[in-house]
């Protein structure tokens, strides 16, 4: 597993498995990322931290289903790393981010965190715009494998 960034040696990390999304949108080959309407310069993958007991796809599903109000299928393995990271609502996180790529099935519900606005943008467009250093690279990497 890749590590994206460094790590501050006086710091301790609390370790933070995690599955994300790159979701795929076939009519336009666009992605949905999501937008903190708090924050409008704040965009991520869809996806968060792994609950105890659940699975990294059981993960996946409930964050997704969270964050968007969307079931998924045609899940597939894309790419594992880490990362050190600064949350200020967690502390100091090791992430250990488990990514995938997915699309949209169908909407199930009416999505709980009401902070989160999906976007469907091209990848090439919102590489340089992502919140996490890691999400940058992994977009990098989505891009370079069409």
């Amino acid at each position: 597993m890749k590590y994206i960034g460094s790590k501050n040696k006086n710091i301790e990390y609390r370790k933070r498995p995690g599955a994300y999304a790159i979701i795929k949108r076939k009519e336009d080959n666009k992605i949905g990322i999501v937008m903190n309407t708090t924050n409008e310069n704040d965009f991520f993958f869809l996806g968060g931290g792994i609950e105890k007991g659940e699975t990294e796809i059981e993960a996946l599903r409930r964050e997704l289903i969270e964050e968007s109000g969307y079931a998924i299928k045609n899940i597939k393995e894309f790419d594992k790393v880490g990362s050190f990271v600064y949350a200020e609502d967690k502390g100091y996180l090791e992430v250990i981010a488990n990514v995938y790529i997915a699309e949209f099935e169908k909407k199930i519900v009416e999505p709980i965190e009401k902070d989160h606005k999906v976007l469907w943008v091209t990848a090439n467009e919102y590489i340089n715009k992502m919140s996490q250093e890691w999400q940058r690279y992994i977009l990098k990497e989505y891009i370079e494998k069409g």
